[in-house]
């Protein structure tokens, strides 16, 4: 597969995977995960939100705002909030925008699509910006959504952390077909800062999370097939301008 990669400034491209047809509307559905377990989206709400800690946690620390989640899926983050929040949401899967409907406003599209007649104190695009072909392009437009002391928070894969290195192609974040732009921590690092951002903390998501079990820990001792979740394998970038 390496020699499909493409090295950008700040990412490394893979062609979309043929198999990934369809997959935003299947996967808020049904699925299977890569460790073949079958899994209903729509029931797991409460372990959604005990993966994105570092985000509610911070969130927590404001008393309201207009909030921007794009990728929302099916809610779940935009649920976590009160009514004092003004709540909206962008998100490609129909299936997943209606459900999403009930915590806020929600927009089927691409962020691409997506306009408002005021900026947003916060902006979250966690696990998304991965996903797409033109990820620069997204960043300067939420720079310019955001009000002048607004934050945007960012999650993605870190596929040049310790997993990756040690697992190469089975790393377990390498396994989703839609995954086609590949940041690092440094990379990332440079382009919020190229872009005119201020890196406020970066948190890496796993001790607090139910991915921090004997289990994976027990995996990691060897390179045996898929990756398991290990810490420094997601990143998540507090910034403001």
């Amino acid at each position: 597969m390496q020699d499909l990669y493409t090295t950008n400034d700040y990412f490394v491209s893979i062609p979309l995977d043929k198999s990934a047809k369809g997959y935003e509307e299947e996967y808020h559905q049904v699925i299977i995960d890569p460790d073949g377990k079958e899994r209903n989206l729509l029931k797991e709400r409460d372990y959604r939100l005990s993966c994105i800690k570092e985000i509610t946690d911070y969130l927590d620390t404001f008393n309201s705002g207009k909030i921007l989640d794009i990728g929302c899926g099916l809610g779940w983050l935009l649920s976590y909030l009160d009514g004092d929040w003004d709540k909206y949401g962008v998100e490609i899967s129909k299936f997943a925008s209606n459900h999403a409907k009930q915590y806020g406003h929600i927009f089927n599209g691409t962020l691409e699509g997506f306009s408002s007649s005021s900026k947003f104190d916060v902006i979250v695009m966690n696990h998304v910006i991965e996903h797409l072909k033109d990820p620069i392009c997204a960043i300067k437009k939420i720079r310019n959504m955001l009000n002048d002391k607004g934050v945007f928070i960012i999650g993605t894969p870190d596929f040049d952390c310790a997993a990756a290195r040690r697992y190469g192609d089975r790393f377990r974040l390498l396994n989703d077909p839609t995954h086609i732009s590949l940041f690092s921590i440094d990379s990332m690092h440079r382009c919020l800062r190229d872009n005119g951002f201020k890196i406020e903390k970066v948190e890496f998501p796993y001790f607090d999370t139910p991915w921090f079990n004997k289990n994976n820990l027990n995996k990691i001792l060897d390179d045996k097939g898929l990756s398991p979740p290990f810490y420094g394998s997601s990143m998540t970038f507090f910034v403001k301008l």
